[in-house]
């Protein structure tokens, strides 16, 4: 079965030197076939983090320690691009951010001082699809 990706699912892909980070997908496809993502990634001591949206841990099933959303490194994939990472064990589908922590995520592009222009403009006009 072809993975489709929508609002609010999250994935595994590798992300930097520790392997993988769960990334959120943000919006629907756009009508350029696009979605925003964002990582969340554990909280290091002595490591500064964006405050704009903050985990404890437990918030979903992979957040197990206290985590930040790194809005600086938000990305926007083509629809095809994450189906294709998927069917190829690039990228692990894993349970659907659930709904208070999405709406924090999301809350927080508006507050986050590390984000890019780019991805606010790109939320706010498809945000809502």
């Amino acid at each position: 079965m072809t993975y489709v990706p929508y609002k609010g699912g999250t994935l595994l892909v590798p992300s930097g030197p520790s392997g993988m980070h769960l990334f959120t997908i943000l919006t629907n496809r756009c009508d350029d076939g696009f979605h925003l993502l964002v990582s969340i990634t554990s909280i290091r001591e002595g490591i500064a983090y964006d405050p704009a949206c903050v985990f404890a841990g437990g918030e979903h099933p992979f957040t197990k320690h206290p985590s930040h959303v790194f809005y600086r490194i938000m990305e926007q994939k083509r629809s095809e691009a994450l189906a294709n990472g998927v069917a190829k064990g690039l990228f692990i589908p894993k349970e659907d951010m659930p709904e208070v922590p999405f709406q924090n995520i999301c809350n927080g592009i508006e507050t986050s001082e590390f984000i890019g222009p780019w991805a606010v403009e790109y939320y706010r006009k498809n945000g809502g699809n």
